[in-house]
């Protein structure tokens, strides 16, 4: 993968890291942003939704970070996994009310074009 987006997938998984944070964390700043930009205020299963959001986003970019260093990642079909499950993000991002919240559709797709591309070279090693 070129430099370039591979520091824009970095830069897309960074946002995704922090908003998703933001939710657990109640920010202000995530409000307009996740679970459809409906609420003043996150409720408390939202949030711990929002905590095992946050583990998929940190094995995620584990994930990546071992494809950039060329190592090997197991099971080989994750990447595929994570390629369709940014294609889900897209989607929904894509449908919410909240204009603010369209905007994740360009981390997510960034993120989903990377796995997969990622999974080509995966079961190419």
């Amino acid at each position: 993968m070129k430099s370039i987006f591979k520091v824009t997938v970095l830069l897309s998984f960074a946002w995704n890291l922090a908003l998703v944070i933001g939710v657990v964390l109640n920010a202000s700043y995530a409000l307009p942003r996740a679970a459809g930009g409906q609420f003043e205020s996150f409720p408390i299963g939202i949030r711990f939704l929002y905590v095992s959001t946050t583990f998929v986003v940190l094995y995620q970019i584990y994930v990546y970070l071992q494809i950039m260093q060329n190592k090997s990642v197991k099971p080989i079909w994750v990447t595929k996994a994570f390629a369709y499950l940014g294609l889900v993000s897209v989607f929904v991002n894509a449908i919410s009310r909240s204009t603010q919240e369209q905007f994740n559709v360009i981390p997510a797709s960034i993120i989903a074009v990377a796995f997969f591309v990622a999974s080509k070279q995966v079961r190419t090693q």
